[in-house]
């Protein structure tokens, strides 16, 4: 269902932003971000940088942030996805669709996000959220914390079409530093276990037989009144030869 929730999957690069920036596209997940001065998801503030998403592997983490460590910045595997920029404000976005659910389920979304928010003292300086298929809030850095896993998590009901659209979205609105790391989302759902429609053979037609042919042994001539008639045999088979005056005309049925 859920496809690559640990970022242990690989990526793809992506054209080049502004500068010679490249960013990863996780495999399973849509990256996006939001274009300097557009609105940061509707806010009043705007960004005014493209931020460095990129997977960040456990060999090139310090002992104590890899995985099982007290600084942890890996949750599951040997792989984070981290979202950061050095000096501007920004906004990004991973989305995924995960389809196969079974309608009327409920499922549970759980997405850990950490933050590092330096020294901004704004609670509001730094904010990630999560939404299903629309639904979902904001959380900022006051309740986040900083350096501290923040668990989104997000039960919902399974719509008729079995579809739940994942959207994960962090922002810094301040012109100072802000890391984000994501790793070990998770969903719970039941799969759609529902039979496809059986559709029936159509019924066996019987073989079309071809037309039998019936012996011509009598050919019908109807010629007016005084019209003298002549017969001849020709040695031609299934051939028959109408002689006419130049007065007449032959009218073939």
């Amino acid at each position: 269902m859920l496809k690559n929730g640990s970022f242990s999957e690989g990526w793809d690069d992506l054209p080049p932003a502004p500068g010679f920036l490249i960013n990863q596209q996780p495999k399973g997940w849509i990256l996006n971000w939001v274009e300097p001065n557009e609105s940061l998801f509707g806010a009043g503030d705007a960004a005014r940088g493209v931020p460095e998403c990129i997977h960040k592997l456990a060999d090139q983490l310090p002992p104590n942030e890899q995985l099982g460590a007290e600084k942890a910045l890996i949750l599951v595997g040997d792989t984070t996805f981290k979202i950061f920029h050095a000096n501007s404000a920004f906004g990004a976005q991973l989305s995924q669709t995960v389809t196969g659910l079974k309608p009327g389920s409920q499922a549970t979304l759980t997405v850990p996000v950490l933050a590092i928010v330096y020294d901004d003292p704004d609670p509001f300086g730094a904010e990630s959220g999560v939404w299903v298929n629309g639904e979902g809030e904001w959380v900022n850095s006051g309740r986040m914390g900083n350096r501290q896993w923040y668990k989104h998590k997000l039960t919902f009901d399974v719509p008729d079409d079995g579809t739940a659209v994942i959207d994960i979205r962090v922002k810094s609105k301040w012109m100072r530093p802000k890391d984000f790391f994501i790793d070990g989302i998770t969903l719970k759902a039941t799969a759609d276990s529902t039979p496809p429609p059986v559709i029936a053979d159509p019924p066996e037609q019987p073989p079309v037989q071809p037309p039998t042919e019936t012996a011509v042994d009598t050919v019908k001539v109807q010629v007016p009144d005084g019209v003298k008639v002549v017969t001849a045999v020709s040695n031609e088979p299934n051939t028959v030869v109408i002689v006419l005056p130049p007065d007449l005309k032959a009218d073939i049925q």
